[in-house]
């Protein structure tokens, strides 16, 4: 048993550093910084502000303030957390998956596929399905950490960062992690489940770097990007489809106009159905949550405070 909580312990600490450099399904994986830093500078580049990217970059108040500094212990922190509260749900689910295959199997359909294009053509199918519904209960679970009050002041710990680098996109109430994980991780049980069920269990999804290929472009053309000191707009047209780096630094904004904005992970689109859509303009130069963001520089208030203030509201309601 001890060993065991040992054990976890050390995964979880050592989880980040995995991350960075050998997993494709963390957004600040070695080689999506590396592109998103080449398309930043190219950026810049191109507007006549090259000198600018070498100052952005070492500026010592992206890195090394207390926002920062808080980054960098919930990077770390959270991961011991869930090899704890989540790892034993992750293993729980999948065999929802199982049963949705079974009862599609029981119910004649599953048979397999013969064609190898047609094994092609459906593993396409669930690649981009599993991306989509992902992307879609990203923004769905997102937009409910907004709207409801209590699962709000778990996410004020997101957007209480004052400046942006990489480690704020894992800035997360440990509450937070495990919802967006559940749901995220039971969209995927099903999609396989139902894929499974209807087409037997030789599909195949189309990987890079251990990770869904769709995710990995979209990474690689700037997704690391959105938690980063750069502004980085892809224009009106292609941001009516894709989230940039600048839509997302417009929902980390503190000007208030810009609250509950650009839900979006990847996909714009979901933003665009529901009018919460805000095109990139000039780049935001506070981020933060008004006067509050104070009351969340101490790592214990980051811990600590949302479940005293999700309490008020409960007691409230």
């Amino acid at each position: 048993m001890f060993e065991t909580v040992i054990q976890k312990i050390g995964a979880g600490l050592l989880s980040p550093v995995f991350q960075v450099g050998f997993s494709g399904e963390a957004r600040f994986y070695w080689l999506y910084t590396l592109c998103g830093l080449a398309l930043a500078y190219a950026v810049l580049s191109r507007a006549g502000r090259g000198a600018e990217f070498s100052r952005i970059l070492f500026d010592r108040a992206t890195w090394l303030s207390k926002s920062a500094r808080n980054d960098y212990w919930l990077l770390f922190i959270n991961p011991v957390i869930a090899a704890f509260a989540i790892s034993w749900l992750l293993v729980q689910l999948p065999a929802f998956g199982k049963a949705i295959a079974g009862w599609l199997h029981a119910a004649g359909f599953g048979a397999g596929i013969d064609d190898p294009w047609a094994d092609v053509a459906v593993g396409l199918a669930l690649t981009f399905a599993l991306f989509v519904v992902n992307d879609f209960l990203r923004w769905f679970v997102h937009y409910l950490l907004h709207r409801v009050p209590v699962l709000w002041e778990f996410h004020k710990v997101h957007h209480s960062a004052e400046v942006l680098n990489f480690a704020t996109a894992r800035r997360f109430h440990p509450v937070e992690a495990l919802l967006t994980s559940a749901t995220t991780t039971l969209g995927a049980v099903v999609v396989n489940g139902l894929f499974i069920g209807f087409f037997g269990d030789r599909l195949t999804v189309f990987t890079l770097a251990g990770a869904n290929v769709l995710w990995v472009l979209f990474n690689m053309a700037g997704g690391v990007m959105r938690h980063s000191p750069f502004w980085i707009s892809f224009g009106p047209r292609l941001e009516r489809w894709f989230v940039s780096p600048a839509m997302h630094h417009i929902h980390h904004s503190n000007d208030p106009a810009h609250y509950d904005t650009n839900f979006g992970g990847s996909l714009a689109i979901w933003d665009e159905m529901f009018k919460t859509r805000v095109a990139a303009g000039t780049p935001i130069r506070s981020y933060g949550i008004g006067e509050e963001t104070a009351d969340f520089r101490s790592l214990s208030a980051l811990y600590f405070r949302p479940f005293r203030l999700a309490g008020r509201r409960l007691r409230g309601a």
